[in-house]
């Protein structure tokens, strides 16, 4: 316990070192770098002629301009330069805080910078690539908990994670092997890095090095690297507990109380987390390197250095708080069914679930149209009928009369395909606004778009139903035949910004961050996410302040909006953020 207490005094006193090296990283990663970046590629995407970076105009995109795509490849090149240095400056100030010199900020902050420049002229990209890889793939907690924005833009959206675990039994099972396999990896090559960083060894060098470190002792390691990241996480909740508890008293108060609680509680977790970061990236390098952190001298002046360094960056935190706290009650978004159903009580696009889905009340239904052989319309999400119908053919394959003689099956039910037309004539008739998927394919007739607008775009507008599509073709079309009926464009993926005549986009939820949300103000455009069926994925919404959600459960929903409005609590709001800190949502 004495040892304990004498290491958190430790990085107390090197707290303003921690809180500027932190803070500086950051600082110029959000508002300088990714604002050039921003500004980088959506100039580069222009000079293509496009808009938006889809999966159906990527080949486009890339073939239009070689020197275009050259600079998209430096740009790219760019970024991952951009996460090395990051990375290289937080461990190199680690380590720095582990040697036994005693420095002022001052001299800390130069010996820090000096060190990295070396470390990037000795860099070489057989090095870069194996930090950034072990960083991004084989202990992806280092890049979450760190913030390795770039690295964490590396993932595979939750939709195609949750269709390989549902559909595929042996999908999740190799899904599941192949994480314990990178971990083992991981801690099979951990002690590479420190000989990178801060021996200039070579890739092969470090590597055989840390193979034959752990050689007859991974589950040693192991446990080691486990009990770190253990107490990392005790250590933060430890802090933030006693302020989830103040918050808590005082949302039973009026709430200008509640609020001045949240902003300065907000103030203190943020504080916590930086705390939490540096507390992590010194024990995992003391791990690697076995040293321990320096004593700091005892001077007047740097207490007083340390408390400036903590309030300048405490003005900050307050007003992120702020507007972090305020704007989710302000902000109610729509909800929306998803394919029409909600906990599984019907079938998918039938008018079977859309008569029991109604009865729920939800602002939108989303639903999904698909044309046949004869030019009519279907309501059809897959591409081939076999999963629901136990067909092998695609609705383009059969006429109307065909499709909605068939019996579908789904979560114990059974019912016949709906046309489009019957779809859309029991939802005016129940009230129940929708939100209509167009699926293109290349089966598709020339102007399937121009005759369906034709034929049902009176009745869209009159009822105020809204449309959206993978295909920008069907938006453009939308917006030309009349530019008052809402228009989504569906991005399965956060990639560059799009600059479309779409009204809004609806987007994959967990790609999306606050800096495609802050740009999407900016254009006037309006957001809707997909699929959030967890609380979690739902407080991210709420803080994204995002327009509309589409769900595959209305009912939870609609009571988190509505506890949301009728009975705000900013400990949630804080508790939201607190697992944010960790990218769990």
């Amino acid at each position: 316990m004495k040892q304990q207490r004498l290491g958190f005094q430790k990085l107390y006193q090197n707290l303003d070192k921690i809180l500027f090296l932190f803070f500086i990283i950051f600082m110029l990663t959000e508002y300088a770098w990714l604002p050039f970046n921003s500004w980088a590629a959506g100039t580069l995407l222009r000079q293509t002629g496009y808009q938006f970076l889809s999966y159906n105009n990527v080949v486009g995109v890339l073939s239009s301009h070689p020197l275009v795509t050259l600079a998209f490849i430096l740009l790219f090149l760019a970024n991952l330069l951009v996460a090395y240095v990051q990375i290289t400056l937080l461990f190199l100030g680690a380590h720095n805080l582990l040697t036994q010199e005693k420095r002022t900020l001052l001299k800390f902050t130069k010996k820090t910078i000096a060190d990295s420049l070396l470390t990037l002229k000795q860099a070489r990209p057989n090095k870069i690539l194996f930090v950034l890889l072990y960083i991004a793939l084989l202990f992806p907690f280092l890049r979450k908990i760190l913030k390795i924005y770039y690295l964490n833009k590396i993932l595979v959206p939750n939709f195609i994670l949750t269709y390989l675990k549902e559909t595929y039994f042996w999908g999740a099972v190799v899904l599941t092997l192949l994480v314990w396999l990178m971990l083992l990896i991981a801690v099979k090559l951990m002690f590479a890095l420190p000989k990178i960083f801060f021996e200039n060894s070579s890739v092969r060098e470090a590597v055989q090095f840390s193979l034959e470190k752990t050689k007859k002792r991974t589950f040693f390691y192991s446990w080691q690297l486990f009990w770190i990241v253990t107490k990392t996480f005790l250590f933060f909740f430890g802090m933030a507990l006693p302020l989830f508890l103040l918050q808590h008293v005082a949302d039973g108060h009026s709430n200008q109380v509640a609020t001045i609680a949240g902003v300065m509680n907000y103030v203190l977790l943020k504080n916590a987390h930086y705390l939490m970061l540096s507390y992590f990236l010194i024990k995992f390098v003391s791990f690697l390197t076995e040293q321990g952190l320096a004593d700091c001298p005892r001077r007047k002046f740097d207490r007083v250095l340390r408390w400036l360094v903590i309030s300048i960056a405490s003005i900050f935190f307050a007003v992120e708080g702020y507007m972090y706290l305020i704007f989710p009650l302000e902000t109610v978004p729509v909800t929306i069914s998803h394919r029409g159903v909600s906990q599984e009580n019907g079938v998918q696009n039938t008018i079977q679930s859309l008569e029991k889905t109604a009865l729920l009340k939800p602002d939108y239904i989303e639903m999904d149209v698909q044309e046949t052989k004869d030019g009519q319309f279907v309501m059809m999400h897959d591409a081939n009928l076999f999963n629901l119908a136990g067909v092998n053919a695609s609705p383009q394959d059969l006429t109307l009369a065909e499709l909605t003689a068939l019996e579908v099956s789904e979560n114990g039910y059974r019912t016949k395909i709906s046309s489009f037309d019957a779809y859309l004539n029991r939802a005016n008739e129940l009230g129940q606004r929708l939100l209509i998927e167009i699926k293109t394919s290349k089966k598709d007739s020339s102007d399937m778009m121009e005759r369906f607008l034709k034929k049902y775009g009176p009745t869209i507008k009159k009822y105020g139903h809204q449309m959206h599509s993978l295909d920008y073709r069907v938006i453009e079309k939308v917006v030309k035949y009349d530019a008052s009926i809402k228009s989504f464009f569906i991005l399965p993926y956060n990639t560059i910004f799009p600059r479309t005549k779409a009204s809004g986009y609806t987007m994959e939820y967990s790609t999306l961050d606050e800096n495609f949300v802050s740009k999407l103000w900016q254009a006037d455009k309006l957001l809707y996410d997909w699929t959030v069926n967890d609380v979690n994925s739902i407080a991210k919404s709420f803080r994204l302040n995002v327009d509309g959600i589409i769900t595959d459960d209305v009912q939870l929903v609609q009571s988190s909006i509505k506890e949301l409005k009728d009975n705000p609590k900013y400990t949630d709001l804080l508790l939201n953020k607190a697992f944010d800190f960790f990218n769990f949502t």
